[in-house]
């Protein structure tokens, strides 16, 4: 498949307009409208608080988010900040490639995860950077490692 790609910046355009001229069988057009519809989608910053301030924490600089005791949380290397969006909510529309869901409770930063441990069997452990684990649960598994191998090729 040959792609052709053109551009129109304009300081007048506040928006971003997509055009795609494609025959009708191209199997590659869902995915490119897949991926760009999940750029659109990603959040760069939330809202954190933390002893009775409100934080804007860059989405880029979070280790994970996790839910404790139903609330939810994100840690960065600055502490622990509560936050008001669901899991599955940002699940939806954080970078692919860059956060993955590994329990029910917590979405893990793939820019701080310092290792998988694969020794204890049937267990994956999520070690990152600031010294914290996180076990991958059961039903997780599967998609981690499928996770590993898309970004080991």
């Amino acid at each position: 498949m040959n792609i052709k790609i053109h551009t129109n910046f304009s300081d007048q355009n506040n928006e971003i307009e997509v055009i795609i001229n494609a025959p009708q069988d191209a199997s590659e057009v869902n995915q490119i409208i897949e991926t760009i519809q999940a750029i659109s989608n990603q959040i760069d910053t939330i809202i954190g608080e933390k002893e009775n301030k409100i934080f804007i924490i860059q989405v880029s600089e979070i280790i994970c988010f996790y839910a404790q005791e139903k609330n939810n949380y994100c840690k960065t290397k600055e502490g622990e900040f509560r936050i008001k969006k669901k899991l599955y909510e940002l699940e939806e529309n954080l970078n692919k490639k860059q956060f993955i869901r590994i329990s029910n409770s917590c979405i893990a930063n793939v820019k701080f995860i310092q290792n998988f441990d694969l020794s204890k069997v049937g267990d994956i452990i999520v070690h990152f950077t600031d010294g914290t684990n996180e076990y991958v649960s059961k039903r997780r598994i599967s998609s981690v490692l499928k996770f590993l191998k898309e970004r080991g090729n």
